[in-house]
C-alpha cells in the first residue's frame, strides 16, 4: 500500500503463514469490492495470485519468470489478466509468468517467499519489483493494519532480519498470530512500528482538507515520502541493499532483474526520485544483477495520463498503470529472451 493510505487486512481472503506471516487462502476465488466497480482475485493451489500452478520443473519450449513484489505486483485493484506481470505473458509468446506478489509484505518476506516456495523451482529470469516504500516495510517489527471486516485498527506482526557485522539474522519466526493494540506490544518494538511512513497526521490532513492542493503542496515543501533513499549509509537501506544482496546470490546463477516501483509522487514529479535511482543502481554491482528505472517510460506520458495510471483515492496502479509500467520492462524482458534462446 501507499504511504498516504492505511493498509487494509483481507482477512477472509489471507491465511496465517508461520514464516512469511500470512498467504492468500490457496485455490480462492474471491471478488473484492474497490472504488473501480471491484476486482477478482483467484489463486493457485500455493496461494499467490498466479494462473499458473507452481510446478519444479517448467513447460518444455518455455521462458519461465519468478517474479516478487507486493500488491502492485499481485495487482490490488484489478483482475490478474490486466497486471503487468500478465501483460508481460501475453506480450511474449512461450513465456510463463509465475507471479508470488503478496499484498502487504516487505521486500524481506518476498525473499522469505522465494526461499519457500520457488528456491527449488525451475525458471530462467528471477524478476523483483520492490515498491520503493517497501524500505519502511523492512525495517519494521509490526505493521498497521485495519481489518476489512470491523474497521479496527491493529498492528501485525511480521519477519524480520537484523543486520549486524554484515550478517542478517532472521527473527520472529514464526510469526505472532493476531493483531494487536500498541499496548500489547514489546516495549523494544515500539520504535519498529510501519504506521505508514513519517508525517502521517500531516498527510491525513491535507488528504483530508486540502486534496486539490496536495500536489502543489508537496512539490513547495520538497516532499520525500521515502527519505531513507538519500543517503547510502541509511541503516535502513543497508538492510534492504543485504536483503537483495543475499536474494540474488541465491537465484543459481540465473538472471535477476531488479525494477522498483515508484510511488505516484515521482511518476507525477511531485517528489524528487534521484534518491532512490541512486540506490538501486548499486546493485548492478552484483553478478547477473540488473536494475530497471521505470521513471523515463511514465514521464514520456502527459501529467494528465500520469495521474490517470493510478486510482482516485487507491494509489495502486489502474490498468493503464499495469500497461506503462510493462512498456517499461519489455525491453528489457525481451532481451533476456533473446539471449536464452
Amino acid at each position: 500500500m501507499s504511504a498516504l493510505k492505511r493498509n487494509k487486512l483481507a482477512r477472509q481472503i489471507h491465511e496465517y503463514h508461520p514464516t512469511i506471516g500470512y498467504t492468500f487462502i490457496p485455490g480462492l476465488r474471491a471478488r473484492i469490492p474497490h472504488e473501480a466497480g471491484g476486482y477478482t482475485v483467484k489463486t493457485n493451489g500455493a496461494g499467490f495470485r498466479c494462473d499458473h500452478e507452481v510446478t519444479p520443473e517448467k513447460p518444455a519450449d518455455t521462458f519461465r519468470i519468478a517474479l516478487f513484489g507486493d500488491s502492485f505486483t499481485a495487482g490490488d485493484g484489478v483482475n490478474n489478466r490486466q497486471r503487468f506481470g500478465d501483460l508481460l505473458e501475453q506480450r511474449f509468446p512461450g513465456t510463463q509468468v509465475l507471479n508470488f506478489g503478496l499484498s502487504g509484505t516487505g521486500t524481506d518476506q518476498q525473499y522469505l517467499i522465494f526461499q519457500q516456495y520457488a528456491k527449488n523451482i525451475e525458471f530462467d529470469l528471477m524478476m523483483i519489483c520492490p515498491l520503493v516504500e517497501n524500505i519502511r516495510r523492512v525495517a519494521a517489527r509490526y505493521r498497521l493494519v485495519t481489518s476489512r471486516e470491523d474497521g479496527e485498527d491493529g498492528y501485525l506482526a511480521k519477519p524480520y532480519f537484523e543486520l549486524t557485522d554484515g550478517k542478517l539474522t532472521l527473527r520472529q519466526v514464526p510469526v505472532p498470530k493476531g493483531t494487536f493494540s500498541q499496548d500489547q506490544l514489546p516495549e523494544e518494538d515500539q520504535d519498529f512500528l510501519d504506521v505508514g511512513g513519517p508525517h502521517q497526521l500531516a498527510r491525513e490532513i491535507v488528504n483530508t482538507y486540502l486534496k486539490p492542493l496536495k500536489s502543489v503542496i508537496q512539490s513547495a515543501t520538497k516532499f520525500q515520502p521515502v527519505p531513507a533513499y538519500d543517503d547510502p549509509q541509511n541503516p535502513d537501506w543497508q538492510l534492504m541493499k543485504a536483503i537483495l544482496t543475499q536474494w540474488t546470490s541465491e537465484a543459481g546463477g540465473k538472471p535477476v532483474l531488479v525494477a522498483p516501483i515508484p510511488l505516484y509522487h515521482h511518476i507525477e514529479q511531485s517528489a524528487p526520485a534521484d534518491g532512490f535511482v541512486q540506490r538501486f543502481k548499486e546493485l548492478d554491482e552484483l553478478p547477473n544483477v540488473k536494475t530497471l528505472n521505470s521513471l523515463p517510460r511514465f514521464w514520456q506520458e502527459s501529467a494528465k495520463t500520469r495521474k490517470a495510471c493510478r486510482f482516485k483515492t487507491d494509489p495502486h496502479f489502474t490498468p493503464l498503470g499495469h500497461e506503462v509500467f510493462a512498456d517499461a520492462l519489455y525491453p528489457a524482458i525481451s532481451q533476456y529472451i533473446e539471449s536464452a534462446n
